[in-house]
């Protein structure tokens, strides 16, 4: 099994040209780590497929009660959105969860194994984006699921990004969630017909990568 501290297999020069024929095959490479990695199911998808609900955001923004510096998420000079269209393609991948995992929000994550999953989420995440810019696609973003602060940071009494003079303790790692952005995972998983499991608020645990 493809262990996430490998070395890149590929690394290229960042070039001005991207030839669309390379950029195929290595969409579908990268959809394939994702499964070799542990993802149930990952696809090659558009930017028109990234569905964004303003719903989804005005309820990020009120769940507040565990705060960082990607919970909820504000960029005041930037629009997230508009810079998520100006890329062209993704990996888009989920997690294998019952039906019944609930929906934390913004944390804490009180289950052990729940944070389990999530951790692996943002494994493959911060994996699919290293690879994606050592092929040369030094733009790749990657954007997980929930408050990363819940995940890495559960012990900790602040997210310490937040904190003027202090850095994140895992940088690597550390990073926005879908929903946090106002993209609705489930929605994009319904549009390419993925079975999902019945029941529960939000069933489903997904990470997406934008390449170019």
């Amino acid at each position: 099994m493809t262990s996430l501290a490998d070395k890149p297999e590929i690394v290229r020069r960042i070039s001005s040209h991207i030839d669309p024929v390379q950029l195929k095959k290595d969409l579908e490479q990268l959809r394939d780590k994702a499964l070799t990695l542990g993802a149930a199911d990952a696809a090659v998808i558009q930017k028109d497929d990234v569905i964004f609900d303003p719903e989804l955001l005005k309820r990020v923004n009120a769940d507040g009660g565990y705060p960082s510096v990607h919970w909820p998420l504000k960029y005041p000079k930037d629009d997230l959105k508009e810079a998520i269209r100006a890329y062209q393609w993704a990996i888009f991948f989920r997690m294998k969860i019952d039906g019944d995992f609930p929906y934390y929000g913004g944390g804490p994550i009180q289950n052990g194994e729940h944070r389990q999953w999530y951790l692996k989420l943002y494994e493959i995440t911060a994996a699919l984006e290293s690879s994606g810019f050592y092929r040369g696609y030094q733009l790749s973003l990657g954007l997980a699921s929930g408050n990363c602060r819940s995940v890495f940071c559960a012990d900790e009494k602040r997210c310490w990004p937040m904190i003027k003079g202090r850095a994140c303790i895992r940088p690597n790692m550390g990073r926005p969630s879908m929903e946090a952005t106002g993209i609705d995972a489930l929605s994009i998983a319904d549009k390419l017909n993925w079975h999902l499991p019945e029941g529960g608020s939000y069933p489903i645990l997904a990470g997406l990568v934008m390449i170019t």
